[in-house]
């Protein structure tokens, strides 16, 4: 009798993509796989993501420092779009990998077919980024280094985001952890090397900081994974399926329309601002918008990577079919973003102008209004996230679509019609999040989970 290859005592699951099942040890259940998987793992990438969260706003606090205001509003208008084309085009290929390694019987080959998935999505995100190009420049102050460094971030995106879904899709959330500070340190160093060995440094030069880094944490990773040397946690045994490029392109359709109007909705008003700005005070006033509107995203630095972690357990109650465990969930998520939306406007309009000081610099100080409004937006935000999860997990993808299009919707229409500059993204940011997350609760709750989680409906 033959056998699968010897893991550890405490891991007999086969390795990852591999085409046989061994024949000595019984298959683990949707529902063993749940319970065995202690939320002290997400808590654990939670501690690294919050770790990594702080130095990324060091990172960002840095790069203020060394440009003037003006200056800052092109980088945070890279900053952005870079969200947009790396985690916004992305993140449905990290969620995929992670939801398809955790279902039962699931399929091999799922590690190469989204890593091929991944690569053609960017050459056809190059292809936008030449169309889009004259707006981009105009937000990036004219500067081609920093258009080059976004079409650098294509591609070293595509490796960045197969390695983390892998990771936690194999239940490596220690090596994910890791990995995430690792990242944030390399973005730390490098802008300190530039601001110490240039004299007057720009714009372009910080973006490439960020690049550089993401490529240089992830790409060991990603050759060690494609290699196989990176052995699974507590995964499902794989069943005789292989999973192919097109499978893989199917499912993420709708969660990248999902996800690019997530990161539209989020990302589109420091773009929006500094485009829109046509005099030097406004210039100024766009660059205090960025520093404030990057302060009260602190919280979604720590909650969105965080998002796909959850990803294993949400899965493990959707085949469990604790129906009522998740809608007890929703109930105490919703009053958790009241009190969240209470305590955020509070600190917006008591600290927000001091914390903006301490960290960027008088010259980037905002009103406390404006930061009340941001904060709320964040607030809301943070549970449109997490409740959108649920509905990745039931392999609703679809619905996922619509709950994001619906917020973009809504925060373009208010947007059009508010005519201050920064009132229009402020917002523009609060309805669009507010709308798309009554959607998406609405549909958590009314509609019942489709029982076959292998594949995107």
């Amino acid at each position: 009798m033959t056998s699968g290859p010897k893991w550890p005592r405490h891991n007999p699951v086969p390795a990852p993509d591999h085409p046989t099942k061994p024949t000595e040890v019984p298959a683990l259940t949707a529902i063993t796989v749940a319970r065995a998987r202690p939320f002290g793992l997400v808590g654990l990438v939670g501690l690294g993501i919050l770790a990594s969260g702080l130095l990324v706003n060091v990172y960002l606090a840095l790069v203020a420092r060394e440009l003037p205001a003006a200056e800052y509003a092109h980088f945070g208008a890279f900053w952005s779009v870079a969200l947009v084309v790396g985690f916004g085009v992305f993140l449905p290929i990290e969620q995929e990998t992670a939801r398809l390694q955790q279902t039962p019987g699931r399929p091999g080959r799922t590690l190469r077919s989204a890593m091929l998935t991944a690569l053609g999505m960017a050459v056809l995100q190059l292809g936008a980024l030449a169309l889009a190009a004259p707006l981009l420049l105009k937000a990036f102050g004219g500067s081609i280094g920093t258009l080059l460094a976004l079409g650098v971030l294509c591609l070293v995106s595509a490796g960045q985001f197969v390695v983390r879904g892998a990771l936690i899709g194999l239940d490596r959330l220690r090596h994910h952890a890791a990995l995430t500070l690792f990242d944030a340190v390399l973005r730390v160093s490098l802008a300190v090397t530039v601001s110490l060995m240039v004299a007057e440094p720009d714009s372009a030069e910080f973006a490439w900081t960020l690049t550089a880094a993401i490529a240089i944490a992830h790409a060991p990773t990603l050759v060690a994974l494609l290699r196989r040397r990176v052995r699974p946690g507590l995964v499902p045994p794989l069943g005789p399926g292989v999973v192919t490029p097109a499978r893989v392109a199917s499912a993420v359709a709708p969660l990248l329309l999902g996800s690019l109007c997530a990161q539209l909705l989020l990302n589109g008003p420091p773009v929006l601002v500094p485009a829109l700005a046509s005099t030097p005070e406004e210039a100024t006033l766009a660059g205090q918008f960025v520093a404030a509107f990057t302060l009260t995203r602190v919280p979604l630095f720590l909650v969105v990577p965080l998002q796909t972690a959850l990803l294993p357990t949400l899965t493990g109650m959707l085949h469990a079919g604790e129906l009522g465990a998740l809608r007890r969930v929703m109930a105490r998520l919703g009053a958790a973003v009241l009190v969240l939306g209470l305590a955020a406007v509070t600190l917006g309009l008591t600290a927000g102008p001091s914390l903006v000081a301490l960290i960027f610099g008088e010259d980037y100080v905002l009103a406390g209004g404006h930061m009340a409004l941001l904060a709320l937006g964040v607030a809301v935000y943070v549970g449109l996230v997490i409740v959108t999860q649920v509905l990745v997990a039931a392999a609703r993808h679809r619905d996922v679509a619509w709950s994001w299009l619906s917020g973009v919707l809504a925060g373009a229409l208010v947007a059009a019609v508010v005519p201050d500059l920064l009132l229009r993204a402020e917002l523009g940011f609060l309805a669009g999040s507010l709308m798309a997350w009554l959607v998406s609760a609405s549909l958590v709750l009314t509609r019942r989970p489709t029982p076959e989680l292998q594949g995107a409906r």
